[in-house]
């Protein structure tokens, strides 16, 4: 490596390393992220009125939200496994504020909090870990989202062979490629030979790496039937579609994570929602149904962050990150 290349690559480190450890820097990212989420809650809340929520029950409501909040939880679980497979620990209270935090940090466009929050929890293991067992998350919630959205195309009210053939063979196909290992450290040893980094060599097992997708999947049928119980206030959907809708959602969420433009995926989610479920339901009800499961999302994210944010400063921070 050349001097300057060298230099340059010091100069970044430093960086970096200011970002994740300086006071203000952290209290400058908490505050952005703070009226990012404001302003996505006023944009969902604008675009409701009193008439359309006439019909909502607050049974509905609840259950929709508890749903949602054992779906978040539940992926904690699985993101803690995630981390250990690559020889990564961290105080439960740590790293539950630090994965809470990471979900608002989704709201900051390109988004860096996703990252940065995470990252900053393991400041005593290596961050080139940490950013694999991000990758490896999303290529396990891409395999969950495989599995659910072939099971939902199954029941699809359509004769269009694409939509029922072809799609859930690529799928099929997909999940296969994406779950051997060799695979999985190949993509992410690529990733760091772009960046300059030199190749890691612990990676999850392909036992793990089901485990954490069964997890996943399961995180996305809570959230399915959160959606599903709320589109059903509005329009006499059967439970029969009930594996329709979540694959709908987790293939939405998908695709709003993949958005960089978009903060929280604002807008591709419930464009994409729109675009599928108006073969199962009138437009109306779905528009009205993705806007307050997106209420309901961004309300849980911040109350599971601020519980977790709560519980972390109560205990007296005590406990650092470190690598096994």
């Amino acid at each position: 490596m050349k001097f300057s290349e060298l230099l340059k690559k010091e100069k970044l480190n430093k960086v970096f390393n200011f970002v994740l450890t300086n006071s203000y820097v952290s209290a400058f990212l908490l505050f952005l992220v703070l009226a990012a989420v404001s302003l996505f809650a006023y944009r969902t809340l604008s675009g409701l009125t009193q008439s359309d929520l006439s019909g909502l029950s607050v049974a509905s409501v609840v259950i929709s939200f508890l749903l949602i909040c054992m779906a978040y939880l539940n992926r904690f679980l699985f993101w803690t496994i995630l981390t250990s497979s690559f020889r990564l620990k961290a105080p439960f209270l740590l790293a539950s504020r630090a994965f809470f935090y990471s979900l608002l940090g989704r709201y900051i466009p390109g988004k860096a909090g996703l990252f940065l929050f995470r990252i900053r929890a393991y400041e005593g293991g290596s961050r080139k870990k940490v950013g694999a067992a991000l990758i490896t998350e999303y290529i396990a919630t891409l395999l969950a989202a495989c599995i659910l959205i072939i099971t939902g195309t199954m029941f699809i009210p359509v004769t269009d062979a694409f939509l029922t053939r072809w799609v859930p063979i690529g799928l099929l196909v997909l999940f296969l490629i994406l779950l051997h290992p060799v695979v999985l450290k190949k993509t992410i040893n690529s990733l760091f030979r772009l960046t300059g980094k030199k190749p890691l060599d612990i990676f999850p097992s392909t036992k793990t790496l089901l485990a954490v997708t069964s997890g996943y999947i399961l995180t996305g049928l809570l959230h399915g039937l959160a959606l599903f119980l709320l589109l059903r206030v509005f329009s006499p959907v059967g439970f029969e579609l009930y594996p329709i809708v979540t694959g709908a959602y987790y293939m939405a969420v998908l695709l709003g994570v993949f958005a960089f433009f978009a903060p929280g995926g604002l807008g591709v989610r419930e464009g994409f929602l729109f675009l599928i479920l108006s073969f199962v339901a009138d437009s109306q009800s779905v528009v009205l149904s993705a806007a307050i499961m997106r209420l309901l999302t961004l309300c849980s994210e911040m109350i599971l962050a601020g519980a977790s944010g709560l519980s972390y400063k109560l205990s007296g921070r005590r406990g650092t990150a470190y690598e096994t």
